[in-house]
């Protein structure tokens, strides 16, 4: 007799929960409804449109971006130039200079070892642009350096084109 009593007071209470669920949600009361306000035609700031159209770079007298155009664009055309800049300063001597080669920038992350038999076979893990290497000595790496010799603090490099020995310490 406790079965069926139990399951009819699920029933009712499974029905009221259904009904208080599905009743509709008040409409909040006007006092507690406020309009938005509308700002007056004087606040409104004046836009200069004709301010607009010469970019800041350009007012400056110096070279800009364009987001429109592919690459940097000189912004100094006089079609552009603002009628009170002054004229840019040309570059000088040292900026016309070839510069020396710019080289992939290489960081030792890591050096793992194992066993080969009774030898301690020493792998240098190195991060460069091109991603993570791992190096043993001879072999080269981002196509510039030569792995001489690897520490168990750091390692030694060769700088291929300018035959230039360089040294990575492991950071702690």
């Amino acid at each position: 007799m406790l079965k069926p009593v139990l399951a009819a007071a699920l029933l009712v209470a499974a029905a009221g929960a259904w009904y208080w669920a599905l009743l509709p949600v008040a409409a909040p009361r006007a006092a507690d409804v406020r309009e938005p306000r509308v700002a007056d035609t004087s606040d409104v700031p004046r836009v200069r449109l004709d301010r607009l159209t010469v970019p800041v770079a350009a007012m400056a007298g110096g070279t800009g971006r364009d987001p429109f155009r592919h690459g940097r664009v000189r912004l100094d055309e006089p079609s552009r130039r603002a009628s009170n800049s002054p004229s840019p300063a040309t570059p000088t001597a040292a900026a016309s200079l070839p510069s020396a080669p710019a080289w992939p920038r290489l960081e030792l992350i890591g050096v793992a070892e194992g066993r080969d038999g009774a030898a301690v076979v020493r792998t240098a893990i190195l991060s460069g642009p091109r991603g993570v290497h791992h190096a043993k000595p001879g072999e080269t790496v981002e196509q510039v350096y030569r792995l001489d010799r690897i520490a168990a603090d750091g390692v030694e490099l060769r700088l291929l084109p300018e035959d230039r020995p360089i040294r990575l310490v492991l950071r702690p």
